[in-house]
């Protein structure tokens, strides 16, 4: 594991506190699908709907007083929740400054401020690793390989490194698949190729493997990201 710096401490706390907030806005708009669900008020889940539907309810007229009651107290709670959320991520984005390291993450596909300080916030400069597979194998992000007679195969990944930045990763991944718009990149390319051939869930896991890859070679470098085009 690798030694944290004080300033290394204080992102991951608020990381910490970021990721508490989140589950807690989960679990509030869950109770509030539930409870609305039990008197036939049914919407989709997701923030957006609960927020939509609290001011729906409270203007009808075919909702008790307790229930209308009920559901803005939740709603709320959940717009305190999102206002402490916006906090801590500017200080996120604002402590980023204080890291040379976080133009370099922060040029690769994917990356945004949150996992860039997670980054950071776990590895530094990802000094601590011999190379980039033993990055990757300390985040479980790499696939386990099995031997069969004279055949190998890969199953699925260990799971057994470090979950919160394995979990950065993933979303970072699918970012790259879903909003990565350099169509010619041969990043973007060769993952939609693998979702293609395999399925979007086992492309996400192989980019979100090479994007650790590529995170750990970028740092010793001390370079910038740069797209490898495929020619149309």
């Amino acid at each position: 594991m690798p030694i944290k710096s004080e300033a290394q401490q204080e992102v991951m706390a608020l990381h910490r506190i970021r990721e508490r907030l989140i589950k807690n806005k989960t679990a509030l708009t869950n109770q509030a699908h539930g409870l609305l669900s039990d008197f036939g008020i049914i919407f989709s889940q997701g923030e957006r709907c609960f927020s939509v539907m609290a001011h729906i309810v409270a203007a009808s007229s075919h909702v008790s007083e307790n229930i209308k009651s009920l559901v803005a107290m939740l709603h709320e709670e959940f717009l305190g929740l999102k206002a402490k959320l916006k906090v801590i991520e500017a200080k996120l984005k604002q402590n980023l400054t204080q890291f040379p390291q976080a133009e370099i993450l922060l040029s690769v596909p994917g990356v945004g401020y949150i996992i860039a300080s997670a980054l950071i916030a776990c590895i530094d400069k990802g000094q601590a690793f011999k190379s980039a597979k033993d990055f990757a194998v300390w985040l479980g992000i790499t696939p386990r390989q099995y031997a069969s007679g004279s055949h190998s195969y890969m199953g699925k990944i260990s799971k057994r490194g470090h979950r919160y930045l394995r979990k950065q990763l993933i979303h970072g991944a699918r970012a790259v698949l879903n909003r990565y718009k350099n169509e010619n990149d041969a990043l973007k390319v060769w993952g939609e190729s693998v979702a293609h051939r395999r399925g979007f869930n086992k492309a996400v896991v192989a980019i979100a493997h090479k994007l650790a890859r590529i995170v750990w070679h970028l740092l010793q470098k001390d370079v910038m990201y740069q797209p490898q085009h495929i020619k149309a």
